[in-house]
């Protein structure tokens, strides 16, 4: 069963000159429990890929489904997002909260309750045991990615989408993370932008986009 389907996707962002193709024609689907990591150098389409599945943009041309739906308005957009976890490269954590805190409002926010232990034990797995009472703003740069991980993972998303999930972290954090999706591979689907050839290791496909184009689509 196919978790997110791209037919025939076009998406163009306006601008003063008329517009920029940010996608031409992109094609896949991601099965479910499939690991896919997207390639493809800055302003390839990667992250417009990422926000089609969110509904943040609308294609031209084609069609984008996810969980059977098409994210066309946003209330259909809403109840998948509910559904998802999304790791973005800027962060999302508010820093008058703590890390706890924001974990707690992130998934009452989407209508959820945490199993505080199982989230406490996967914080131990990213190595945060210890910093759940401070805030984003007192954490290093690699405490801040790990914690946002956990906030998208602690209620349980049906699908992730991690944006450059290892990107600005030493070779320790950046382990830590990698070996912590290896665990999710087969529980839950994944996409993944990145570069990380480790992370490329622990995927079943691996999808390349130069231009707004898939080029090619190895698989494991």
């Amino acid at each position: 069963m196919a978790i997110v389907e791209f037919d025939d996707v076009f998406v163009k962002y306006e601008t003063y000159t008329g517009g920029v193709l940010a996608l031409r024609g992109v094609t896949f689907t991601l099965g479910e429990k499939e690991a896919v990591v997207l390639m493809g150098p800055s302003g390839s389409g990667k992250t417009t890929v990422l926000k089609a599945i969110l509904g943040l943009v609308q294609p031209m041309h084609g069609f984008v489904r996810v969980f059977g739906v098409e994210p066309k308005d946003e209330k259909e957009a809403l109840s998948v997002r509910r559904r998802l976890g999304y790791l973005t490269q800027e962060g999302t954590m508010i820093n008058e909260l703590t890390v706890w805190e924001n974990t707690v409002f992130y998934a009452q926010g989407r209508g959820k309750k945490l199993d505080e232990k199982k989230v406490r034990e996967l914080a131990e797995k990213l190595n945060i045991g210890e910093i759940l009472d401070k805030h984003p703003n007192q954490l290093s740069g690699g405490e801040l990615k790990r914690a946002e991980l956990l906030m998208v993972l602690s209620d349980g998303p049906e699908l992730l989408l991690l944006d450059e999930p290892t990107s600005m972290l030493d070779a320790e954090n950046s382990m830590i993370i990698v070996e912590l999706l290896s665990e999710l591979k087969g529980k839950v689907p994944m996409l993944i932008t990145s570069h990380d050839p480790r992370l490329r290791g622990i995927s079943d496909r691996v999808l390349a986009i130069v231009g707004g184009e898939l080029k090619k689509d190895w698989r494991d």
